[in-house]
């Protein structure tokens, strides 16, 4: 049996926790001053009443709390990492790097900096993944499998990371925009709100399965649908006339310019 730690239970820590609570060989503990216990209680799992608590029995901590609370945190483990230094630790914090981990932590102390998306609750997530250079190759698999049953999942360079958080961690709220706006063409059509909305997220989902499921790239599932001339063709063009690369590109730029921020 497997121990994976939380310590934080925000909306991506318990998104993790939904991706991994169907497996049985993964046990889940967690601790969040705030909201620890109504997590667990809700979704089945137990909570501790410290960080301490959590390292003590994990094989793995998941570091989901503020990044500004990382050298609160790092200071109240040290009794445990004395005592139990085997533990892995999995930082979602956005912005901290492998080297700032290091430094509250300390250079023994085994660290993979992770940037999973909402999605790996429904296991369709994508995860980014950074490692020490000299981190043994055992520990790195084992580290990717767990994350691969949450969706599918690189080893990047840290420096991609800003890119990687705008694409898949903010991109669930654009494609969500995306739908919203589909959305309301079709009530301005004439479609009642809940009907619309039904056709926007079906055809978002569906969209996806195709590319996901069937391995069909976007340009080809594009090409696919269209027929030279048709209406959907017209509508195609309609979307270059209005830029919508360019509307998409902006909106990345503008989160990676965000994001640079925290770094």
């Amino acid at each position: 049996m497997l121990t994976i730690g939380f310590i934080g239970a925000g909306n991506m820590a318990k998104a993790m926790m939904q991706g991994w609570a169907g497996n049985a060989d993964i046990h889940q503990v967690v601790y969040s001053p705030n909201s620890g216990a109504q997590v667990a209680a809700e979704l089945g799992l137990e909570a501790k009443q410290s960080a301490l608590d959590v390292w003590a029995e994990s094989d793995m901590v998941v570091l989901a709390m503020p990044p500004a609370q990382l050298e609160a945190v790092a200071k109240d483990l040290q009794l445990g990492i004395m005592m139990k230094p085997s533990v892995i630790v999995a930082s979602v914090l956005g912005g901290v790097s492998l080297a700032t981990l290091h430094a509250a932590f300390g250079e023994h102390v085994m660290v993979a900096r992770t940037l999973p998306n909402v999605n790996v609750a429904l296991k369709y997530g994508y995860t980014a993944l950074a490692f020490d250079a000299d981190m043994d190759q055992d520990v790195k698999g084992a580290i990717a499998a767990l994350f691969l049953e949450l969706g599918r999942t690189d080893e990047l360079p840290e420096e991609q990371f800003g890119a990687v958080s705008a694409i898949a961690g903010s991109g669930p709220a654009f494609v969500a925009a995306f739908a919203e706006a589909m959305t309301q063409a079709g009530i301005q059509a004439g479609i009642a709100p809940d009907t619309a909305a039904r056709l926007a997220e079906q055809t978002v989902v569906g969209t996806a399965r195709h590319m996901g499921d069937l391995k069909k790239d976007p340009m080809t599932l594009a090409h696919e649908v269209m027929t030279p001339g048709g209406s959907t063709a017209a509508g195609w063009e309609a979307l270059e006339q209005g830029n919508l690369n360019g509307l998409v590109a902006d909106a990345i730029q503008a989160t990676m310019k965000k994001n640079a921020e925290f770094e």
